[in-house]
């Protein structure tokens, strides 16, 4: 095997901290001062905005107020994914000529190993390209990334124990997306060391690379700190979606004007 990747398994933080900590990962990686690293995160419900888009797009911004859903903005590529503590949010930031010469081919080989993970508990999973998994024609991953210099950083969810009726509540989403969950498929919710354990077996054996676990240093902690208190924690989306759900509230609540 070649050298290893450093695993993080996070305790669980708020959607805007847990986007910092992924942006210093990243930032440091991209300078050379941390090693190839996959972090498994863990969300409160929250709902995650992609970089180029507006949350009204993609969510039902009264609903998401109304339930008191946390919202924050990703830093990397990819659109809108709802977390939750039933859905295990992943990310790996590493060299990307480890996993192919071109970013599909690096989200192909990063998807596979989720893949030959979600596997070991016995399902037929497949790859489904461009970034996810699925069981059936349903999917239980999808991931998305970018490539910097020669940094490549990609983040990605497993649906582990989510009532899809809770993201379909607050999410626009596409007719043409059909969600699964390991527990429907298993008839069981997997232990969180079931599900960290198989995972990476699977994901070292198809990377042919060993995981040694670690904890986030204190230069990655406060990095996460500085990016959380200037940009990354700005709680600007949630005040403006705050303020567009009461005006549209106000708007809903007047009598129809007589003609």
């Amino acid at each position: 095997m070649s050298d290893p990747i450093r695993l993080l398994d996070t305790a669980p933080m708020s959607a805007r901290r847990n986007i910092a900590l992924t942006a210093a990962l990243v930032e440091l990686h991209r300078a050379g001062q941390i090693p190839d690293t996959l972090r498994l995160s863990h969300y409160p419900r929250a709902v995650l905005v992609g970089r180029d888009q507006t949350l009204a797009e993609v969510y039902k911004v009264r609903a998401c107020v109304d339930a008191r859903v946390e919202m924050a903005r990703r830093t990397i590529c990819g659109g809108a994914f709802y977390a939750s503590p039933g859905v295990l949010v992943w990310e790996i930031v590493a060299d990307g000529y480890r996993f192919g010469e071109s970013l599909p081919k690096v989200g192909g080989c990063i998807c596979a190993g989720i893949a030959a993970g979600l596997a070991r508990f016995g399902l037929p999973v497949r790859v489904r390209p461009p970034g996810g998994v699925e069981i059936d024609g349903r999917r239980i991953c999808a991931a998305s990334g970018e490539a910097e210099g020669s940094s490549a950083v990609f983040q990605g969810t497993v649906l582990v124990d989510l009532d899809c009726s809770e993201m379909e509540a607050v999410a626009r989403l596409s007719s043409s997306i059909r969600a699964t969950t390991l527990s429907e498929w298993l008839g069981r919710v997997p232990t969180a060391e079931e599900l960290k354990g198989l995972l990476v077996a699977g994901l070292s054996d198809s990377w042919r690379r060993e995981f040694v676990p670690d904890e986030p240093t204190r230069a990655e902690t406060m990095l996460a700190d500085r990016l959380l208190s200037e940009s990354v924690g700005s709680p600007r989306l949630a005040t403006a979606a705050r303020a567009a759900a009461k005006t549209a509230a106000r708007s809903a609540s007047r009598p129809a004007e007589r003609a």
